[in-house]
C-alpha cells in the first residue's frame, strides 16, 4: 500500500468516525450544540410528517425548529425516514448519506472517464479503462488523493453532525453532469431530470440552469450559436419537475407565500440573539446585510441579494459563453455556478462545500496545465481544512468584528480564478 493508498483508507477511517462522533451526540449526549432536539435533520423529519398530515402548512416556519426551504416534492423523499421515527429515521438516514459519499466518488471517476474519451487529443494521462484502474497506475493518484480529500474534508463532519442533505444534492448534480456529457437525447432529458431534483432540494440551483444552456459567443467574429434543441432536452426534465412543484403553490397559495419567506426574504437563519442579527454565513450578501443593520441602513434583503447576484452572474457567464466551445466545459459551468451560488446566496455554510469541492477537484485534474493551477489547489486546501476554523473564530469574536469574512475570502479568490480560466480560452 503506497502513501496515497494509505490516505484514502485513513480518509474512509476519519469519515467514520465523523458518523459515529455524530451518533454519540445525537443519541447519548444532552447538548445545547446538538442532540435529537436540536438538529437540521428535524426539519426533513418534520417535513416528511407535515406533507403527509397538514400540507398547506409546509412552510410555516412556526411549526418547524429551522424551516423548512425546499420545493415541496422532495418533502416525500423523507417520508420514509420520518415514518421510522425521529431516531431510527435519523439513523437510516446517515447511513444512507454515508454510502452515497462512495457513489459521489464513483461519479468523478466516471466523469474524469468520460471527459477523456470525449476529448482524446488532451494530454491526461490517467488510465481510467475501470475503477479498479485507480488503485493499480500510478498515474492515478491524484484521483485517488482527491478522493481522500472529500471523505476527509471538515465540512463532511459538519454535514453529518447537523444532518444536512448536501452528500445528497452532491449526487444529483454529479449525476446530472455525468449523463449531460454522455450526450445524446436520452441522456440530455436524464441529465435534466437529475438536476430538477438537485433543485427540488437546494432551489438556488437554479442559477446552474443559464451554465447548461449550450450557447457560445465569438468575439472573434461576434457570432452566438445556440443549440435550441438541446436546450429544450436539457430544461424539459428540470422544468417537469418545477411545474409539478408549481401546481402545489397554485392549489395552496399560502405554500407559495411562505415558501417565498423563508428562501427570499434572507429571514429565519441562525444567529446569536443580537438586535441587529449577527450571523456566522460567509456569504457576501450576509456580510453585507450584517453591515446594513450595524451602521442602520434599512434596505430590502432580497434586493440586496439579486444586485450581488448578478454582479458576479454577469461577468463570469459571459466569459463562460466565450471561452472555448467545448461539451467538456459543463463541468466548469457547475463549478462557477455553484461557487456563485455560495458567494451570493443569503446563508453559506461550511456543509454547503461538500456540492462546490467535487466539481473543484473536477478543475483541478482535468487543467493542470492552467497558470494559476497552484494558487486553485492552495485554495482548495484552505477550503477543506480551516474553514471549520473561521467558524470558531467568528464566535470568538463576533463582539467586536461580526463577520465571517474568512471564508468568503477564499470563495472570491477561487471566483477571480476561475474567471481567468475562462479568459484565457476565449474564441
Amino acid at each position: 500500500m503506497n502513501k496515497t493508498q494509505t490516505f484514502l483508507f485513513i480518509a474512509i477511517f476519519t469519515n467514520t468516525i465523523y458518523l459515529l462522533i455524530t451518533f454519540i451526540f445525537f443519541y447519548f449526549l444532552d447538548n445545547p450544540v446538538m442532540s435529537f432536539e436540536n438538529n437540521d435533520y428535524k426539519t426533513f423529519h418534520d417535513a416528511g410528517l407535515i406533507i403527509l398530515e397538514d400540507l398547506p402548512d409546509l412552510y410555516d416556519p412556526s411549526l418547524y425548529l429551522f424551516p423548512f426551504r425546499y420545493f415541496p416534492l422532495s418533502a416525500y423523499f423523507f417520508i420514509p425516514f420520518s415514518l421510522l421515527g425521529l431516531k431510527v429515521g435519523y439513523f437510516a438516514f446517515q447511513i444512507f448519506n454515508f454510502f452515497l459519499n462512495f457513489i459521489n466518488i464513483y461519479l468523478i471517476f466516471k466523469i474524469i472517464q468520460i471527459y477523456k474519451n470525449i476529448n482524446p487529443k488532451i494530454n491526461l494521462r490517467y488510465e481510467l479503462n475501470s475503477p479498479r484502474q485507480i488503485f493499480s497506475h500510478s498515474e492515478n493518484e491524484s484521483i485517488l488523493h482527491q478522493n481522500a480529500v472529500y471523505l476527509i474534508m471538515a465540512a463532511q463532519f459538519m454535514n453529518y453532525f447537523l444532518g444536512q442533505i448536501n452528500i445528497l444534492v452532491t449526487f444529483f448534480t454529479l449525476a446530472s453532469v455525468f449523463y449531460f456529457l454522455k450526450g445524446g437525447t436520452k441522456n440530455d432529458l436524464l441529465g435534466g431530470f437529475f438536476l430538477g431534483f438537485g433543485i427540488l432540494f437546494k432551489p438556488t440551483l437554479i442559477l446552474i440552469l443559464p451554465f447548461i444552456i449550450p450557447l457560445t459567443y465569438n468575439r472573434n467574429n461576434k457570432k452566438l450559436l445556440f443549440g435550441l434543441k438541446q436546450t429544450i432536452l436539457r430544461f424539459c426534465g428540470t422544468i417537469v419537475l418545477l411545474v409539478i412543484s408549481g401546481i402545489f403553490f397554485l392549489i395552496y397559495p399560502k405554500m407559495l407565500t411562505d415558501f417565498i419567506e423563508v428562501n427570499f426574504a434572507g429571514k429565519y437563519t441562525s444567529n446569536l440573539g443580537d438586535e441587529v442579527g449577527i450571523n456566522p454565513s460567509f456569504s457576501l450578501t450576509r456580510i453585507v446585510l450584517t453591515f446594513f443593520g450595524l451602521i442602520g441602513l434599512n434596505f430590502s434583503n432580497f434586493l440586496v441579494f439579486i444586485a450581488i447576484m448578478f454582479l458576479f452572474l454577469l461577468p463570469m457567464y459571459f466569459l463562460y459563453i466565450s471561452s472555448s466551445n467545448q461539451s467538456n466545459k459543463l463541468i466548469y459551468g457547475y463549478f462557477a455556478g455553484i461557487l456563485i451560488i455560495l458567494i451570493v446566496y443569503f446563508d453559506t455554510w461550511p456543509h454547503h462545500l461538500i456540492v462546490l469541492t467535487p466539481f473543484l477537484i473536477l478543475f483541478i485534474i482535468l487543467n493542470k496545465d492552467f497558470e494559476h493551477i497552484k494558487a486553485v489547489k492552495s485554495i482548495h486546501y484552505l477550503l477543506v481544512t480551516i474553514i471549520l476554523v473561521f467558524w470558531v473564530l467568528f464566535y470568538i469574536t463576533y463582539d467586536i468584528f461580526p463577520f465571517n469574512i474568512g471564508g468568503l475570502v477564499l470563495l472570491i479568490l477561487l471566483y477571480y480564478n476561475v474567471l481567468l480560466y475562462f479568459r484565457n480560452r476565449h474564441h
